[in-house]
């Protein structure tokens, strides 16, 4: 296994809760040294409860779940930046860094002394890197905001809805994931710029501007072309019937997507259907299956509820039709093709989680567990730097 691409980069993360959290951990993945700096009680996701559950699960090391799945291959120290001492160590640890990350609202920052002013006055080197809300600017830089108020924000929640006047909030944190990886996208964009102008840059991601981001189709779309944009649909009202989800005779579900007229064509071949125009009694063409897309749709849930999934995935295949089972959650993490493109990884301390979304060739990322409050204390703030050549050059190289 190679060092990584950002051995000797070091990052302080200052973060709380998930998005500048996964940001940071992008990094430690990528071989980078991330410290994780928590104040006394800790990052309160450390606490997290999941929506609907009643307890907070531990994972196999005895960290919170959220916690742990947000913060793999980092070090750890527990700082009171209240405290003029601790706040003094917390500025050493910058002094020698090359990239700080925060998720924090920015009165908080002000008061803790880690605003960007603050942070770069103690070295104007570094990469600052804030994960906000609703923007670093404007007249809602201050809202509290959280992952799906972004989506709200930005339109996502009735893009994403299958109704078309209400509604719908994604699950799994899946906004703040997306802003976490801006995020790492955005610091390894400033480390390369750094190298040329010398001076540590800045970067802002936001869960409102991920969420724009995510629509770059749907929006583009509206500002641009408002008479061609298709609200979404739902299975049972679909857009194509071509492109759709349906429930076999083993309960399994099979997507197909046959986007095109020909491919519709080569779909039906492949069931060996027909479809009747109601008016003229001939052969119903693509428009006419579009304009009765829910009749055809009903006609499709009988004909695929006779045989199982497998039957159906082997005829579509052979074909040439594109199709995929829909998998459940459970069904991936036994999957042989996501185990054998090695899409899931465990931790050193057993703990199964999502591998970085990306390979390189010739590295494997480091698989080291989330550490408990002050696990790294000694270590980290204890005795002199270990710190590994940088491989960007000295990070406080100023004109």
């Amino acid at each position: 296994m190679g060092a990584g691409p950002l051995q000797g980069i070091r990052v302080i993360d200052l973060t709380v809760w998930m998005s500048g959290a996964i940001g940071a951990m992008l990094l430690g993945d990528l071989g980078a040294d991330v410290i994780k700096v928590e104040g006394p009680t800790g990052d309160p996701v450390r606490r997290y409860v999941p929506i609907g559950a009643t307890d907070a699960a531990s994972a196999p090391g005895g960290v919170n779940y959220a916690y742990a799945l947000c913060n793999r291959n980092k070090r750890q120290v527990t700082l009171d930046l209240r405290d003029p001492g601790d706040r003094g160590r917390l500025y050493e640890l910058v002094s020698d860094a090359d990239v700080f990350i925060t998720s924090m609202r920015a009165d908080t920052l002000v008061s803790l002394g880690i605003d960007e002013e603050s942070i770069k006055a103690v070295n104007p080197a570094i990469v600052y890197a804030r994960a906000g809300g609703l923007g670093h600017t404007g007249p809602r830089a201050a809202d509290r905001c959280q992952d799906m108020l972004g989506m709200a924000y930005a339109g996502l929640l009735f893009t994403a809805s299958p109704e078309q006047d209400e509604p719908f909030a994604p699950p799994g944190a899946t906004n703040d994931v997306l802003t976490g990886t801006m995020i790492a996208f955005g610091v390894l964009a400033a480390l390369l710029q750094r190298q040329h102008s010398g001076r540590g840059e800045t970067v802002h991601a936001s869960l409102l501007h991920t969420a724009l981001w995510t629509q770059l189709i749907q929006l583009g779309t509206a500002a641009n072309a408002p008479q061609v944009l298709v609200p979404p649909r739902s299975r049972r009202e679909p857009r194509s019937p071509g492109v759709n989800q349906y429930k076999c005779s083993d309960g399994r579900w099979i997507a197909v997507a046959a986007v095109t007229a020909d491919a519709w064509a080569t779909f039906t071949q492949a069931l060996d259907i027909h479809f009747t125009d109601p008016e003229t009694g001939g052969p119903l063409s693509y428009a006419g299956v579009l304009a009765h897309a829910a009749e055809v749709r009903e006609t499709l849930d009988e004909y695929f509820a006779k045989q199982p999934m497998s039957h159906w995935l082997a005829r579509l295949e052979a074909a040439g039709v594109w199709c995929t089972p829909v998998n459940t959650l459970a069904e991936v993490m036994t999957d042989e093709h996501v185990s054998a493109n090695g899409y899931l990884s465990a931790l050193d301390d057993g703990l199964r989680t999502v591998a970085m979304p990306f390979t390189l060739s010739g590295y494997e990322a480091p698989a080291r567990a989330a550490r408990r409050p002050g696990e790294d204390d000694n270590d980290v703030l204890g005795g002199p730097s270990r710190r590994l050549p940088s491989a960007l050059g000295d990070p406080r190289r100023i004109p």
